[in-house]
């Protein structure tokens, strides 16, 4: 499981003492992020909150892939003061690491970790079991320094300059390793990195090849969601300047793609008197045959390992250790997955197995929980409790929750929920966001708005 410890830190720069979150041992497993974030040393950054100073720390820590089989431990030689306490603290992580896992997956490869010495040999060990051969290595690798580079330009005009010279290297990969670096200061709340971040994907849609390309594929996309039609579809196809484009467009109008599509798309291929386009047509049609294949093809194969993990925590002696660990895998379709399992079991009043889906079910919801803000817990907590003198006591005891972006999600829940019909729902939201603004002038500082 994930381990992160708060230490305390001493800026090289101001040398204030602050206390930051240091990772300890980064499970794939549990947290997809860690792979992506270890190959673009994007782990144990630090940012000074007096001189602005941003740095990585180099600290030790245990890298597990479960899918890979592959545990590391990034042990840098100045940790610790000699071999005998290096090997201990090998030892602690590694036990830390095998005691946060079932039985069932405590495997002979944990027993034994490969020590590296640098975040290099880490990082190229993590890429190789992957397949990626040194020279992706260096191309992924020079993408993040160009990132650091455009990040760091002075003026629009150099940053230009700088993407106009690496047109080549900026791909899809590019921008995800920019939107991963721009969640990283989301999440860290690094202000001045999201501004910087944001004016470069901006310069980048305007400058580069691939910039341009995704931003003629968002503009389809949003067509395509405001015109949700066969013939729409089939317009943005023909229109679409590449192959993954299209793709984008059939994998988001699948449902469109049905017979009568086929129909749609035969009579333009007969009307075209040019024999060019009709082999254009023909090619159109061989290629959303194949697109719609694979797509199915890796939906049945998501769909057997949802099974499979619905399986393996009814199952499970520890079912809410192994949610967690496995938690990026509870998405949409483990939901339909567990939803459709429920309704059979009911409906064939297999009440043990319908008890059994409910735990697992509650169990989710109970994760789920967990992640979202804890305005939004408390908003869930003021819905659910019985009385109003509750939603009054819970109010009183989160006053400096009450802040004017929760008094705004409140507002925008309370109008779904009326427009959905629902009175009784839309009586209770009506009356927690009344109390809620009652007590939000003084423990926010806002001026509220009027109901």
């Amino acid at each position: 499981m994930s381990q992160v410890l708060l230490a305390r830190i001493t800026c090289p720069n101001c040398r204030n003492v602050f206390q930051a979150p240091v990772e300890q041992i980064l499970d794939v497993g549990q947290d997809p992020t860690a792979k992506l974030r270890t190959i673009n040393g994007l782990v144990n950054l630090v940012h000074c909150p007096h001189c602005g100073m941003d740095g990585q720390l180099n600290l030790p820590f245990f890298y597990h892939d479960p899918k890979r089989e592959l545990a590391l431990v990034y042990m840098p030689l100045e940790a610790g003061r000699d071999e005998m306490e290096r090997q201990r603290f090998i030892g602690s992580l590694t036990s830390a690491v095998i005691n946060g896992l079932p039985m069932e997956e405590r495997k002979g490869y944990l027993l034994q970790p490969q020590i590296m010495i640098t975040m290099d040999g880490l990082i190229n060990k993590v890429l190789e079991a992957d397949g990626i051969t040194k020279e992706m290595i260096e191309a992924q690798r020079a993408k993040a320094a160009l990132l650091r580079r455009l990040v760091d330009a002075s003026s629009e005009e150099i940053m230009e300059v700088m993407i106009r010279e690496n047109d080549a290297l900026i791909d899809d990969e590019f921008f995800r390793i920019l939107l991963m670096n721009l969640e990283i200061a989301r999440e860290s709340g690094q202000g001045a990195d999201i501004q910087r971040l944001i004016a470069v994907r901006h310069k980048l849609l305007e400058a580069s090849s691939e910039g341009r390309r995704i931003k003629v594929q968002g503009e389809m996309l949003e067509a395509l969601r405001n015109e949700p039609t066969r013939e729409k579809l089939l317009d943005l196809l023909v229109e679409a300047p590449d192959r993954r484009i299209r793709e984008a467009l059939i994998i988001l109008g699948l449902p469109l793609v049905d017979y009568r599509f086929f129909q749609l798309l035969t009579m333009r291929l007969e009307e075209t008197p040019e024999q060019e386009e009709k082999e254009r047509l023909a090619s159109l049609r061989a290629e959303i045959l194949e697109v719609r294949g694979k797509v199915e093809e890796a939906t049945r194969a998501l769909y057997a390992e949802r099974s499979a993990l619905l399986r393996a925590l009814l199952q499970s002696e520890n079912p809410e250790a192994l949610a967690r660990r496995r938690f990026a895998e509870i998405d949409q379709a483990f939901i339909n997955l567990l939803t459709a399992s429920l309704e059979e079991a009911r409906s064939t009043g297999d009440l043990a197995t319908v008890r059994a889906l409910q735990d697992v079910w509650n169990m989710i919801l109970k994760l789920t929980e967990e992640t979202l803000p804890p305005e939004i817990q408390l908003f869930n907590r003021l819905m659910n409790v019985e009385s109003e003198g509750e939603v009054e006591k819970l109010l009183q005891e989160n006053r400096e929750l009450l802040t004017a972006p929760l008094l705004q999600f409140m507002e925008r829940a309370a109008a779904e929920m009326e427009e959905a019909g629902d009175e009784e729902i839309t009586r209770r939201a009506r009356f927690v966001l009344e109390r809620a603004r009652a007590l939000a002038p003084a423990a926010a500082g806002f001026v509220t708005s009027p109901a």
